[in-house]
């Protein structure tokens, strides 16, 4: 089982998958919301993290796919990057295996045509018809990051 993971500013999208490219399935979306204000709004954060990675992430196999926050003048917000680290640090506790993946490489995974955003490239191979529930941009990054590794 692959989690692909992408932090923003208000929430952590988690897409549940399975299978090798040619058989990647998407089973969930999960929107766990994302509001630190305090150490112990981090704490509810990682221990909401632990609980879902270890009910739905059984097995030596499960990999979180985590799609890296940006950094420099238009990078990600800061409670983006908070979110990335509380991902790996409850992954670190279970013993899951993160890997990152970089934003700028989903065009060429994805086979986006020459203008095509990897965005909307993931929108057109895994929500054709608009009806997937919970689709966002956003998603669409956690779920493209699960197809990179599922790819690999």
């Amino acid at each position: 089982m692959i989690f692909g993971v992408n932090a923003t500013k208000s929430a952590i999208l988690v897409a549940q998958t399975r299978g090798a490219s040619a058989k990647f399935v998407i089973t969930a979306i999960r929107r766990i919301p994302l509001q630190v204000r305090s150490g112990d709004d981090l704490a509810e954060l990682q221990q909401t993290l632990i609980t879902f990675f270890q009910g739905k992430g059984k097995g030596a196999r499960t990999v979180i796919a985590l799609l890296k926050c940006s950094s420099g003048r238009f990078g990600s917000c800061l409670e983006a990057i908070k979110g990335e680290a509380m991902v790996e640090l409850a992954a670190s506790q279970l013993g899951l295996r993160v890997v990152k993946v970089a934003p700028q490489s989903l065009k060429k995974t994805l086979g986006c045509a020459k203008d095509q955003k990897w965005r909307d490239r993931a929108g057109d191979l895994f929500n054709p018809n608009g009806k997937r529930p919970n689709w966002s941009k956003s998603s669409a990054g956690a779920v493209a990051a699960a197809f990179k590794v599922a790819s690999e």
